[in-house]
């Protein structure tokens, strides 16, 4: 008998669970996905849709292309399934918003083609046969003064504008963040304030904790941003919302230890098991383990 998978939102108000085998394991790593989550990439189990029932509270729904549909929570805008028409008896389960994240370990990779640059998920595990696939690349210069980036939610309600280079930059794999997008892990850079505009369009603010509230498209669900409580001459964006995310690499891993134990990153990027400088790194973290 096939143990039940469960998982569920951050606020608890969604929640869901999956009776029957697993179909697919995939690191899915297109634009939409990429944008629609605010996570570098987003992992997915796949099951059959009647194996699969919603047990708290229904979810939102957005049409992200002609035959796709995405699912998230409305308070506090965890990502959760994906469903395509083409294949109407399956669902797609948002790994980082299952219960027990252990049990959802990939084993492929697809849109190899739109992968960021600086970023090489589990090296050892091949992409889907015939696909176009990205090389890696070195990350890339720092940003000059005068520069812009532009970002913003998948529906494109939300826009916003950062000038010149961020304050600092990471990659976190706390389970807050990796929950919350659904995602493997949350790239985020940081900017003065003033160096940041957004075209007004209203966010979902939710808090996880007294750090701050993470900001959400209530449109797509798009995760955009977090705003700091003790610190509002700052503000967050996530890479992931960035029209050209491989113009911003995070300088070191945060929380590394709470990162999924199957989950490896080809980098050399600092692994701190905590809060990025507070002890010491540890290089073992996020690598494979045959």
């Amino acid at each position: 008998m096939t143990t039940p998978l469960q998982g569920g939102c951050l606020c608890g108000r969604t929640r869901w669970r999956a009776d029957g085998p697993v179909l697919h394991r995939v690191h899915c790593h297109c634009s939409l996905c990429r944008k629609g989550s605010g996570a570098v990439e987003v992992p997915w189990i796949t099951v059959e849709r009647r194996h699969f029932a919603w047990t708290g509270e229904p979810p939102a729904l957005y049409r992200s292309s002609a035959k796709g549909e995405r699912s998230f929570c409305p308070v506090c805008g965890t990502k959760l399934s994906f469903v395509h028409d083409d294949v109407a008896d399956d669902v797609d389960i948002a790994i980082g918003a299952m219960d027990d994240v252990e049990a959802g370990y990939p084993l492929t990779q697809i849109h190899g083609e739109s992968r960021i640059a600086w970023l090489s998920v589990d090296p050892h595990l091949p992409f889907r046969a015939g696909e176009v696939i990205r090389p890696p690349m070195d990350d890339p210069p720092p940003l000059a003064d005068g520069s812009e980036l532009q970002g913003g939610c998948l529906c494109g309600a939300f826009r916003y504008t950062v000038a010149g280079p961020p304050i600092r930059s990471g990659l976190c794999h706390c389970s807050t963040c990796r929950h919350a997008t659904g995602g493997l892990a949350v790239g985020w850079a940081i900017w003065p304030r003033e160096r940041y505009r957004d075209n007004g369009a209203p966010t979902v603010a939710w808090s996880a904790s007294e750090t701050g509230a993470r900001r959400f498209c209530p449109t797509c669900g798009a995760s955009v941003g977090f705003d700091f409580a003790q610190r509002p001459e700052l503000v967050e964006v996530m890479i992931a919302g960035l029209d050209d995310p491989d113009t911003v690499a995070p300088s070191a891993h945060g929380f590394a230890a709470d990162a999924p134990s199957w989950l490896a990153i080809g980098d050399d990027r600092p692994r701190w098991p905590g809060r990025t400088g507070q002890g010491n790194p540890d290089d073992t973290l996020l690598r494979h383990r045959p």
